[in-house]
């Protein structure tokens, strides 16, 4: 008898155990998290940045004989950019505008080898040039990887540029400007630190060949040839990039 009331008990607790396993469970589901969007490149994005840049500069007159003299000028240069950006896939295709103020000048002392007008041969002269603005109109392509965006640069180039032609002999003093056209290229990287801020180093080379400058073709006619290097940081903000996806329950 007390066997069988064993038995009994421990069938009970057998069953009991198995139709509590059945039950459902009684644990709140899980909270759904979003996953973070892919970062986009796409829009819009204005900018400020400050570098140095470095002029290899020719600079020929008719009073030193056309002789070409090397002027290589260095300075710091700053400005801004604004520009679009459209991601497809990995590649980012854009279009960027940009306007730099530059510190760059030198200066170099001769003697005139020819008389010209009121300029005699062996009068002390000093000749500058002078580079004060460069502006560009580029077109962009570049390869994303998330937040990090390596690109070329490349488009039409401008740059305000003077030369100066001084007698110190005899008290003259002869300015000259000109507005250079020509091309630049160059490239870079950019980084997301946030999803609107966006951080950038980048190289830009400047070439604007051979410009006659006329202004006073009786007195001082000159032939200036400017390329330039630059070397630039850069921060930007990107407008609209894609909000976050926040779930609804």
């Amino acid at each position: 008898m007390r066997a069988l009331l064993l038995s009994t008990v421990a069938f009970a607790a057998l069953a009991g155990s198995a139709f509590a396993a059945d039950l459902p469970s009684r644990k709140e589901a899980p909270v759904y998290v979003a996953p973070a969007p892919a970062f986009s490149w796409t829009g819009f994005y204005v900018g400020a940045d400050i570098g140095g840049s470095f002029a290899s500069t020719s600079l020929a007159n008719v009073a030193n004989g056309w002789t070409s003299n090397s002027l290589n000028t260095s300075g710091v240069m700053g400005g801004g950019y604004v520009g679009y950006n459209y991601q497809i896939n990995n590649f980012v295709l854009g279009l960027e505008g940009d306007f730099q103020g530059t510190s760059n000048n030198q200066t170099s002392t001769y003697f005139a080898p020819v008389s010209f007008g009121p300029i005699l041969a062996g009068d002390v002269m000093q000749q500058k040039s002078a580079l004060n603005w460069l502006a560009s109109i580029n077109g962009r392509l570049g390869i994303a990887y998330d937040r990090a965006l390596f690109y070329a640069i490349g488009g039409a180039a401008w740059g305000g540029a003077t030369a100066s032609l001084a007698d110190v002999s005899a008290g003259l003093f002869f300015p000259q400007s000109t507005t250079a056209s020509g091309f630049d290229v160059g490239g870079g990287v950019e980084y997301a630190f946030t999803p609107n801020w966006v951080g950038r180093v980048e190289y830009r080379y400047y070439d604007f060949g051979n410009n006659n400058m006329f202004v006073a073709p009786a007195v001082t006619p000159f032939r200036l040839q400017n390329s330039v290097n630059s070397f630039r940081l850069g921060l930007a903000y990107l407008f609209s990039n894609p909000a976050p996806v926040v779930a609804k329950y």
